[in-house]
């Protein structure tokens, strides 16, 4: 459902679990009946060694079931139908529930700014104010946003679909129940852009990929359901790394608007993009391995990654059924909790969906929290600060005592779970050629390389899993959370596998000129802390306020 090469390529890539079945399962697509000689080349990948007596053995018990897989692939299985287990993150966790308990900051009095770009870069709390009072009207302000949608998307190719009809009539409904006195809460009359993995029904939904641009699903998501039951206003698709990798789709390279010669990172790009643009109120992302908390480093917007199963995936592509998250990318980190108050919780179709309280203060009180601090550790070339730098003392200067804390780097192999469900996922494209259309993707090799996993390797991979959740729970002792670095390096690989969750912070710019930023991650299904503490460092700098130049895009 997403990743960034750049934080994923040294996990991704490597630690590879090769067995012998799917390499002879391979050959046998290639050559029709195998013989000793195919299963003695297949041992090179498989890495074993065997007598020609075991040989003989191996094609007598490896035929009636390579037939029978063979006739499930040709049936085919559609990207929707989901694997018949469940992933349950491991640690603490509070007690389950469906319970929304959101105090926002208590709104200031706000009039409406003169200028419509002003309008558009207004937090959500801010814009709801302005909804509810009527001094701004959901259809004045789905036009700011259009307007610029349409100015400025085809410059940073970050939407996919503009999705101008349907903005306008769900602008005008929520218009006419704010008029009558229907106030459905604080995304009320918000427009907003989700990335174009989500199905919207009577649109299309390419997931960025050439051999899908036409593909229209005829049904909603969850997601997009619960934003519309909120009186949330979708306003355009947003770009997406092809299935769901980097920021490169069939339209384009999906741009920075701070720095428009350089992508704005995967493969939640285009809501990224569009959210620091002023393009919308704020964007929904997935991540699978890093694609919230990535492009929200590079396009410096606040991105929330929720524990794994705190939102359900229905009507969105399937990546890997165990990793994949639903999320927002926001202005700021109250936007965030505005946002994941709406979208959370079971639907009774994603079977990984879970219910658990969500509970969201803006200040919390830092005497009460053990937070601990993680300094340089698996990092690289785009993570700039090595440091918290002067989020320590600020939260010190709040009352915070900070202790330093180590986790040990994931386990090499362990993220080839991801490989193999996504080649499952996209088994079909791959054994057709489709998959050879995304021009400069580099899924084809991948997908092709996992097709040489076994079904042994899946599970070993699995239960080492287990023993990296195990391991991060153990490590991560009674922090209620954890600051760290950028993009949190190979924390943010660790917690993607253990469904731990994680806010991105922009915190400006260095002495050089570059963007920095720092991670908090947190306890399972605890988000509201890690938001809170967000929220205090925020309203401490406020940069979240600060605006890319977008005269840069000529």
């Amino acid at each position: 459902m997403g990743f960034d090469a750049g934080i994923s390529r040294k996990h991704f890539l490597t630690g590879s679990l090769l067995a012998l079945s799917a390499p002879l399962s391979a050959i046998a697509q290639q050559n029709g009946k195998l013989t000793v000689d195919d299963v003695k080349a297949a041992e090179k990948l498989a890495g074993i060694s065997l007598t020609d007596d075991q040989r003989r053995s191996v094609l007598g018990a490896f035929g009636p079931g390579h037939e029978a897989l063979q006739k499930l692939r040709e049936k085919g299985l559609g990207n929707e139908v989901s694997p018949a287990f469940n992933f349950v993150p491991v640690g603490k966790k509070p007690k389950a529930g469906r319970r929304n308990d959101i105090r926002t900051t208590p709104p200031v009095t706000i009039s409406k700014p003169a200028k419509e770009e002003d309008i558009a870069f207004l937090t959500l709390a801010e814009l709801g104010a302005l909804i509810k009072a009527k001094q701004l009207s959901p259809i004045e302000l789905t036009e700011i946003y259009l307007q610029r949608l349409k100015e400025f998307g085809p410059k940073l190719f970050c939407v996919i679909t503009l999705t101008e009809e349907l903005a306008r009539a769900q602008a005008k409904q929520a218009h006419e129940e704010i008029q009558k006195g229907k106030y459905r809460g604080p995304l009320h009359g918000i427009p907003y852009g989700i990335k174009d993995l989500f199905a919207v029904k009577d649109y299309v939904t390419t997931w960025g990929a050439e051999p899908y641009r036409e593909q229209k699903l005829g049904y909603n998501s969850t997601v997009f359901d619960k934003l519309t039951e909120a009186g949330a206003i979708c306003v355009a698709k947003t770009s997406v790394g092809a299935l769901a990798y980097g920021d490169r789709w069939f339209g384009g390279l999906t741009l920075n608007p701070w720095s428009p010669k350089q992508g704005s990172s995967g493969s939640s790009a285009g809501s990224a993009s569009g959210v620091a643009a002023g393009l919308f109120a704020f964007g929904i992302g997935t991540e699978t391995l890093g694609s919230i908390i990535s492009p929200s480093q590079r396009c410096r917007v606040t991105g929330l990654r929720p524990t794994f199963g705190r939102t359900s995936r229905f009507g969105a592509m399937a990546l890997s059924w165990t990793m994949d998250k639903v999320g927002p990318l926001c202005r700021c980190a109250e936007d965030c909790a505005i946002v994941l108050s709406a979208i959370h919780g079971s639907d009774g179709k994603d079977l990984m969906a879970v219910d658990y309280p969500l509970t969201y203060r803006p200040i919390a009180d830092l005497k009460k929290l053990k937070i601990g601090v993680m300094a340089s550790q698996g990092f690289d070339e785009d993570d700039v600060a090595k440091e918290i730098g002067p989020v320590g003392p600020m939260l010190q200067s709040m009352g915070a005592k900070l202790q330093g804390v180590k986790f040990t780097p994931p386990t090499d192999g362990v993220d080839e779970v991801l490989s193999i469900e996504a080649a499952a996922a996209f088994d079909t494209i791959t054994r057709d050629g489709r998959v050879d259309t995304m021009k400069g993707s580099l899924w084809p090799p991948i997908f092709r390389a996992a097709e040489l996993h076994s079904g042994v390797d899946y599970i070993q991979a699995m239960r080492a899993r287990s023993q990296v959740m195990t391991r991060f729970e153990e490590e991560l002792a009674d922090f209620d959370l954890v600051v760290i670095p950028e993009r949190a390096g190979d924390v943010l690989v660790t917690t993607n596998l253990t469904g731990h969750p994680q806010v991105f912070i922009p915190m400006g710019l260095n002495e050089q000129g570059r963007p920095i930023g720092v991670s908090l991650v947190g306890r399972l299904y605890d988000e509201g802390t890690i938001l809170a503490v967000a929220n205090m460092i925020q309203r401490s700098t406020g940069v979240y306020r600060q605006r890319p130049d977008l005269s840069k895009l000529g």
